[in-house]
């Protein structure tokens, strides 16, 4: 993160120098060259405007998340985090997506035939396994066994393709982990954002474990950090109808976790969700909360930061100590106690 703000900053000092030497020269008589400083200096103001609604813009705001988006993804994928030991990458699929990061736990762990299966986050359309090495160190050092799937991404594959990759993904890792001399295995599902949105569908929709011929009482658990639990009640975005489907077809219901819930789930669900979410509304997760308590009761547990962002409560913790707002104790003492 160091390396990204010193080159951000180093960009801003010399194309402001540029610019200004631009706007104090002569005007070129050249076309070519008239256009090519035009762009230099829009380019220049595009980069302190970037900066300034960083400072301005209000906390909980989309705008807000996404101005921060880019240092966020870009330290996600090049920061120094430490990684589990021991990672394999295993294809379960042929598309270069279709692979996903085992873990082994350790050898003298009680936990280590609890598998812990978690979904990337990025809106359907971005990230990766690797952006969350920081998590899978966590949660491998606690003894737990991980598998971290990747998935094919929006817009070229929509809500069918990627519930299919989470059906073939959780029925290779079992099988693999059993080649592993995993005996019994227990699993627990969990994702961020979009992750939680794959992980609550696959655990909610009975059929689907019938499908890849799993009994669901494996299922110890899942937890969703700041995920996108209520479709439906978030904002329409071309992002989120290139997972779903439109708002009229067969899919756009089905890729709803709250549609799925009913009184036969009777599992613990943890929720983790910040109340200034700008991506995920915080009233959507709640209205899932309040079906799944009403539906199942004292299955839930729901945890809210009155000031947190989707960013900060979902991986920036990661690297920045003023994020974590506790999440990672409350995430483990709930794993510990549902793992039991």
């Amino acid at each position: 993160m160091v390396l990204f703000d010193f080159v951000f900053y180093a960009l801003l000092f010399f194309t402001g120098i540029g610019s200004y030497k631009i706007i104090r020269s002569a005007p070129a008589q050249n076309k070519f060259i008239k256009l090519l400083k035009l762009l230099w200096v829009l380019w220049t103001a595009s980069l302190w405007v970037g900066l300034i609604l960083q400072w301005v813009l209000p906390k909980g705001s989309k705008y807000q998340e996404a101005v921060h988006l880019p240092r966020h993804l870009w330290i996600l994928d090049h920061g120094s985090f430490k990684d589990g030991h021991s990672k394999q990458k295993i294809a379960y699929g042929q598309h270069p997506k279709q692979y996903y990061h085992y873990y082994p736990g350790l050898e003298t762990s009680p936990k280590k035939n609890t598998i812990i299966i978690y979904f990337h986050g990025g809106g359907w359309c971005l990230g990766s396994p690797d952006q969350h090495r920081y998590l899978a160190h966590l949660l491998q050092q606690e003894g737990y066994s991980l598998v971290f799937p990747a998935y094919r991404l929006t817009p070229a594959f929509g809500y069918k393709d990627l519930q299919a990759d989470v059906n073939h993904a959780v029925r290779h890792a079992l099988n693999f982990v059993k080649q592993q001399g995993v005996e019994q295995p227990k699993i627990i599902l969990g994702g961020t954002s979009a992750g939680g949105n794959l992980a609550s569908l696959f655990a909610y929709d009975e059929n689907r474990w019938s499908a890849i011929d799993l009994d669901r009482s494996i299922l110890k658990g899942v937890f969703s950090i700041v995920g996108a639990l209520n479709t439906a009640a978030m904002e329409q975005t071309y992002t989120l109808l290139d997972y779903t489907g439109p708002i009229d077809s067969p899919s756009y219901q089905l890729a709803n976790p709250l549609h799925w819930i009913s009184p036969q789930d009777t599992f613990p669900f943890l929720c983790l969700h910040g109340k200034k979410d700008g991506l995920v509304a915080y009233k959507a997760v709640e209205e899932f909360c309040k079906k799944l308590n009403h539906t199942v009761p004292n299955m839930l547990q729901f945890k809210t930061y009155e000031t947190a962002t989707h960013i900060e409560l979902g991986a920036a913790w990661y690297y920045n100590s003023e994020a974590n707002l506790g999440q990672d104790t409350v995430l483990i003492n709930w794993l510990n106690t549902v793992s039991r």
